[in-house]
């Protein structure tokens, strides 16, 4: 949007409900299913647009707003759509070689103890 346009309400409005349609298809994270971004980022949009603004603020508050719309769409629609399966693999595949180590360093087993000759 230009900025020596006065932005209308219809255009923040559209602003707005552009960037709940991009909420809307936020994936979940396998990751952090504790931590849900798509909450996070409906209220921090929500908040946002219903902050006061002067008048004169408008037309920037605009521009960074479509800045940050347009990073978020393309963080939506990316091009590694495997990134989060792809790590849950890697980080189960080390944690299970992590916990296979630590088995054979913990020391002898109850077993072994039990029954040692001396």
């Amino acid at each position: 949007m230009s900025s020596s346009v006065a932005p209308s309400s219809k255009a923040v409005v559209g602003l707005y409900r552009s960037y709940l349609r991009v909420i809307s298809q936020w994936p979940a994270d396998p990751i952090r299913p504790t931590r849900n971004m798509k909450t996070a980022l409906r209220s921090q949009v929500t908040d946002a647009f219903r902050a006061p603004v002067a008048t004169n603020e408008l037309p920037a508050r605009i521009q960074d707003a479509e800045r940050q719309l347009a990073a978020l769409q393309q963080i939506t629609h990316n091009d590694n759509p495997n990134y989060y399966s792809k790590l849950v693999d890697m980080l189960e595949k080390e944690t299970a070689k992590k916990n296979f180590e630590a088995i054979g360093k913990k020391g002898p087993s109850f077993f072994q103890r039990l029954f040692r000759t001396v």
